[in-house]
């Protein structure tokens, strides 16, 4: 039997997901599931998984920093991005760190069920929509309409959270990180945008529809 672990902080979401995959998977699957990055490590250095089903907005810890941990320690688990975000927000960021498929927590029951069945089959799920975003993000020059794309993730999470509203002690605080840690991100972004004020992050991220 296939074994999955659903890594959500909201238990409403790990419950719903596995019983829609229960119900819509053919063969029978065995489910574990965690709310933060750290159970999750944990349940996967003492068991053998088939697939991880990650969100990325997890407390503590950006779910592609995570990502990118388990495929260095396991490069073989395929991991299944399920989030609230776009695809234009994190599809491509989420594939290029090693996901085998990114799918929104609105899309159609069917495109998790297909993801799933694919990555269970050792295949990769990308959409129409989000091959022509990887396309695009390969053949990018980063001008000035796609600077964003030189941030970090965490870069792009701090400047997203900026954006929805949150103060820099609020995002310290949310992402368990010192306040100087996040200036230095504010710093970064600031740089790399090419811009001065937070005003003019919370401008370029509205314009380029970088919210959370």
């Amino acid at each position: 039997m296939k074994s999955i672990l659903v890594v959500d902080d909201h238990a409403i979401v790990r419950k719903g997901v596995i019983r829609l995959l229960s119900e819509l998977i053919g063969s029978p699957l065995c489910f574990d599931e965690v709310s933060t990055a750290q159970q999750a490590l944990d349940m996967l250095s003492g068991g053998d998984y088939s697939l991880v089903l990650l969100d990325i907005s997890l407390p503590g810890r950006n779910g592609l920093d995570l990502l990118r941990q388990i495929h260095q320690i396991n490069p073989s688990l395929p991991v299944l991005v399920l989030s609230m975000f776009t695809d234009e927000q994190y599809a491509v960021r989420a594939l290029k760190a090693g996901a085998v498929g990114y799918v929104n927590k609105g899309s159609d029951p069917e495109v998790l069920k297909n993801a799933v069945e694919h990555a269970l089959k050792g295949k990769k799920y990308v959409t129409s929509s989000q091959g022509s975003l990887l396309a695009e993000a390969i053949g990018e020059t980063c001008d000035r309409d796609n600077l964003h794309m030189l941030l970090s993730d965490r870069e792009y999470q701090f400047a997203s959270m900026m954006t929805a509203g949150k103060t820099m002690t609020e995002i310290a605080q949310e992402l368990s990180l010192s306040v100087k840690t996040i200036s230095a991100y504010r710093a970064r972004v600031l740089e790399k945008l090419k811009l001065r004020t937070n005003a003019e992050i919370i401008g370029y991220c509205l314009t380029h529809g970088l919210t959370m």
